[in-house]
């Protein structure tokens, strides 16, 4: 009897430390599944921390770098229009005025001891044409406001894109005493130049818009991607013709700002464009935009404006019927 029970005694015992046992292996298993991803939370949080303050630091190192480059790229613009200003200068100082044509310029003299009065001639004139295509935007109010300042006038060759929404702000380019001019109703490349008849009806479109709205009969057209375009399913020098006969005079450009692309340009970038081919051109037609996407467009404005103010016998002018085309293709005369 006593056997049974001590027999009893060591099989409770045992099976009490089993259990003891399980009950730990529990316990060590359940802190090593919670605590092992914990830890490696708490790890990789502060590995990502670290990396947000190295990467906060290089970003404030690229910003920092990226505002010298920009204010170095500001300087370098202003040197270059300071030194193609002078060999303007220079240039107009050294003609020689014994070699000076008569239609020209030309010296009024005077019998008197009074010196000689010179009188320049309207060919000594160089003039400026800037022209908006695409418009009117968002920021033609702005543009004009800008023009206000410098007491400049500018022509806008516009669509119809605003036609429906804001038919006022193609009046206020009119009431603002600027050339309207028209670049096509719907400026869609596969439409206006599938054929004569939709170029025809587009162009139709576009300019009894333009005289319902303000009143005023647009004569000035630009080809949209000018008349040198090569993707017109029509001959160009068709459309040409057309536009001669219904009395229109078609421009083109010989200065471009490159703010066409569809990378957007730096103000700094399109003004330096701007200045260096208005210095290589007697008469300027400046090719720019007005569209939402276009705001350097805005900013440059005011610099090319204040530049070209500095200039001497320069006239910043808007086109009119009078002006002399600039053309990039020629009406081949029928033999």
């Amino acid at each position: 009897m006593k056997e049974i029970q001590m027999s009893d005694i060591s099989y409770s015992e045992k099976r009490r430390r089993r259990v003891k046992r399980l009950k730990c292996m529990i316990v060590i298993a359940f802190f090593t599944v919670v605590t092992i991803p914990i830890a490696l939370c708490i790890y990789l949080g502060c590995t990502l921390y670290g990396v947000n303050n190295d990467l906060a630091e290089i970003t404030a190192q690229y910003e920092a770098q990226l505002e010298i480059t920009d204010e170095l790229q500001s300087k370098l613009e202003a040197e270059k229009y300071a030194r193609e200003a002078a060999i303007v200068e220079s240039s107009e100082a050294a003609v020689d005025l014994n070699t000076v044509s008569s239609d020209t310029a030309t010296v009024k003299t005077n019998t008197t001891d009074e010196e000689p009065e010179e009188i320049q001639a309207e060919d000594d004139i160089n003039h400026v044409y800037l022209t908006f295509d695409d418009g009117p935007s968002i920021y033609t109010e702005e543009i004009l406001d800008i023009l206000d300042q410098y007491d400049a006038k500018a022509t806008f060759f516009v669509t119809g894109e605003a036609a429906t929404e804001h038919p006022e702000r193609y009046k206020m380019i009119a009431d603002r005493g600027h050339t309207l001019a028209m670049h096509s109703y719907s400026h869609k490349y596969s439409e206006v130049y599938k054929n004569k008849d939709n170029f025809v009806k587009d162009f139709n479109k576009i300019r009894d818009f333009i005289r319902e709205t303000t009143g005023v009969t647009p004569v000035i057209y630009r080809f949209p991607g000018g008349s040198s375009n090569r993707v017109s399913a029509t001959d160009m020098n068709e459309l040409c013709e057309y536009l001669e006969d219904e009395g229109i005079h078609y421009f083109d450009w010989n200065v471009s700002s490159g703010d066409a692309t569809s990378q957007t340009l730096s103000r700094d970038r399109i003004v330096a464009n701007c200045l260096a081919g208005i210095y290589s051109h007697k008469d300027s037609v400046v090719l720019l935009h007005d569209t939402s996407a276009k705001y350097t467009t805005v900013a440059a404005l005011p610099v090319i404006l204040e530049q070209l103010s500095k200039l001497e016998n320069t006239e910043i002018c808007a086109i009119t019927e009078d002006t002399p085309v600039v053309q990039h293709r020629e009406i081949k005369e029928n033999e």
